[in-house]
C-alpha cells in the first residue's frame, strides 16, 4: 500500500513510513498535481481538506478523509478505510527522511541504516514512546 499525504498531514509522515510503508509528502503540490501524482503512482491519498477529498472522487482517486489531527485517531482512521493493520516492524520500516527501506545493520542486530542517506537507526528512549503510541491505537 502505497500513500500521498496532503501539506496539512506532514505529523503522519514518519509514523506511516516507521510502519513500513511508502508515502510521499511534498507542500509544493498543488491538489491537482496531488491527484494526478496519486492516480498515476497508485496511492491513497489521505487529507483533511474535504474540498480535495471532493475532487478526488472525481478523478477515481482513493482517498481517506481525516477529521482529526491526533495521531493514533488519524492513524485508526486510515487503518479501518483501508483495511490494513498498521502493526510496527522495524525490519519493515523506511527511512522517516528519504523514504527508502532501511536495512539492518549486520555488526549490530538493534541498528538499522538507510542505504540512501546514510542515517542510522536504533532502538533508543524513542523505541518506549512508538510502542505507547501504537499500543494506543490497537485498543478500542
Amino acid at each position: 500500500m502505497r500513500f500521498l499525504l496532503d501539506t496539512m498531514l506532514g505529523h503522519l509522515l514518519t509514523w506511516l513510513r516507521l510502519l513500513g510503508y511508502d508515502t510521499l509528502y511534498n507542500e509544493d503540490l498543488s491538489d491537482d498535481e496531488l491527484l494526478e501524482t496519486a492516480k498515476n503512482e497508485g496511492r491513497i491519498l489521505i487529507t483533511r481538506d474535504r474540498d480535495l477529498a471532493r475532487k478526488s472522487v472525481k478523478h477515481k482517486v482513493e482517498t481517506v478523509l481525516l477529521d482529526s489531527t491526533d495521531v493514533v485517531e488519524s492513524l485508526r482512521k486510515i487503518q479501518a478505510e483501508t483495511r490494513i493493520s498498521l502493526i510496527f516492524d522495524i525490519d519493515r520500516s523506511r527511512c522517516p527522511d528519504c523514504n527508502t527501506p532501511l536495512e539492518k545493520l549486520s555488526t549490530n542486530p538493534l541498528r538499522w541504516r538507510c542505504v540512501n542517506c546514510g542515517k542510522d537507526y536504533w532502538r533508543g528512549r524513542h523505541w518506549r514512546n512508538i510502542s505507547k503510541t501504537l499500543e494506543k491505537l490497537n485498543q478500542q
